[in-house]
């Protein structure tokens, strides 16, 4: 019996040393750390590896992920400046920087970073009309980022990114921008009619205005040839004139007096024919005429016959 109880111990022993034996050893994967407590006080930070930690007195008591953890958000009410109520969920992304701000000095430093986030958005939207809401969604995210990145160094924590999942408004005021999306669109693309008409106008006064002055242009052109035809003309008429009162002066200059004599019986033959049977003419015609040949024949013969 005696035996019996003994070895019962034995093995109660043994089973409490093994057991104490596997609590002392620690395995740290990457991308973790471990804290160590010593009856209840911070100790050390336990790196990634194997660690012996003897047991009782000194514990693990929280294994720290240091890796980047996305965050949702819950979806939450803001008014904007121009008082419309919107819908907006988001996520965050961040890193524990320093172990001991993280476990230590913040009750729960994720909760105070979400608050932290929510409090700042608020603030942000309440500054900006609905449609730089609706349209500045960057813009928030950047603003958002700055304004948080300082607060949460205090919690052990660094934000890496700030993201706006989805902005909603009322129904009736969906309905409502709707419709002036809507009006907009119509009202741009009667704007972009007529500006076509407008151009298309202005193309067809601008042709008819190239056209006018291409017709002026060659009316121009023809009456400027008709006008140097016209003077080329007279000129060739003029040099014509020219050359047959040149060549009749040329003539005359040997054969002047001959000419007036024979002008002057021409004269004459023209009297004879009319109806009057006396011709009167001055003695120096008479003498002029006789120094024709013919004349002077005719004027011999006749004073011939009068002896």
């Amino acid at each position: 019996m005696t035996g019996l109880i003994i070895g019962i111990v034995i093995v109660i022993v043994v089973i409490a040393l093994l057991v104490i034996l596997f609590s002392s050893v620690a395995i740290i994967h990457t991308g973790e750390v471990g804290i160590v407590e010593r009856l209840g006080k911070y100790v050390q930070t336990l790196q990634p590896g194997f660690h012996v930690v003897p047991p009782l007195v000194y514990r693990i008591t929280e294994i720290v992920n240091m890796k980047q953890i996305p965050l949702k958000v819950d979806e939450q009410e803001v008014i904007t400046k121009d008082n419309v109520v919107v819908r907006i969920s988001e996520t965050l992304k961040y890193h524990i920087t320093d172990v001991n701000a993280y476990v230590y000095q913040n009750k729960d430093s994720v909760l105070s970073m979400v608050q932290d986030t929510r409090a700042n958005l608020r603030g942000i939207i309440g500054n900006m009309d609905l449609n730089d809401v609706l349209n500045g969604t960057e813009t928030i995210n950047q603003t958002l980022f700055q304004q948080i990145a300082t607060t949460t160094a205090g919690y052990g924590l660094n934000v890496d990114r700030v993201n706006i999942d989805s902005i909603q408004v009322d129904k009736t005021i969906q309905e409502s921008m709707n419709k002036l999306l809507r009006a907009s669109r119509e009202k741009e693309a009667n704007i972009m009619e007529a500006e076509g008409l407008k151009q298309a106008a202005i193309a067809k006064a601008e042709g008819e205005k190239q056209s006018a002055i291409l017709e002026a242009e060659a009316n121009k052109q023809t009456q400027i040839l008709e006008a140097q035809g016209r003077a080329e003309s007279q000129r060739l008429i003029a040099d014509a004139i020219k050359d047959q009162i040149n060549s009749i002066n040329a003539g005359l200059e040997n054969n002047g007096d001959r000419y007036l004599k024979y002008k002057n019986v021409e004269a004459l033959e023209a009297l004879a024919k009319g109806t009057s049977n006396t011709v009167v003419l001055p003695s120096t015609a008479v003498d002029s005429l006789g120094s024709l040949p013919a004349v002077g024949q005719v004027l011999a013969a006749t004073t011939g016959q009068k002896k």
